[in-house]
């Protein structure tokens, strides 16, 4: 074997690494009742040009979702907002509303945690576990300051209302070094 020399790029100072990296982040707990034909903001990522990579997505049921006619409908996708200032009353333009997580992975009569299935596959299950990566903006997340990335989930119930649930979004993340 040859030997040749070399140049040291390595960062002393990340050699250890001292938080928990990927971590966990969990979205506020969702009321459906109040939800119910709106986007919900589960997460924002205002810092411009930021990298955020999605490894895993949990949508969890904490109270059991009761409904008029129909069912419960749920999907969690990536919008973005204008600003990171957009609040309740503001506007979610959508980008994928199933992005994270369909329908038909969740179960919401009753409580517990549901993750995406190979059967219903979404765009996020695809890009990460498929196979194939891709710059699917599901698993790459690029933040920005103005059209800011969101999550969001959607509920619905074509057939009536709502009546009760509750629920939660877990996403399992990391950032990518770089933009300070």
């Amino acid at each position: 074997m040859a030997t040749v020399a070399c140049i040291d790029y390595r960062r002393t100072d990340q050699r250890v690494n001292v938080l928990e990296n990927p971590y966990w982040i969990t979205s506020g707990g969702m009321d459906g009742v109040a939800a119910e034909d709106l986007a919900s903001i589960l997460f924002s990522f205002p810092k411009a040009g930021e990298l955020t990579i999605v490894h895993q997505v949990i949508f969890e049921v904490t109270t059991v979702f009761t409904v008029g006619a129909g069912a419960a409908v749920c999907t969690v996708g990536i919008g973005t907002i204008a600003t990171d200032a957009i609040t309740t009353g503001g506007d979610v333009t959508t980008v994928d509303v199933d992005a994270y997580i369909l329908t038909a992975d969740i179960t919401f009569s009753t409580a517990g945690y549901y993750m995406p299935l190979t059967s219903h596959t979404s765009a996020w299950l695809t890009s990460a576990y498929g196979g194939t990566v891709t710059n699917a903006p599901s698993q790459f997340i690029v933040g920005a300051a103005t059209t800011v990335p969101v999550v969001a989930a959607y509920f619905s119930n074509a057939g009536g209302a709502i009546t009760a649930g509750k629920a939660r979004f877990h996403m399992l993340i990391s950032k990518v070094p770089g933009k300070q």
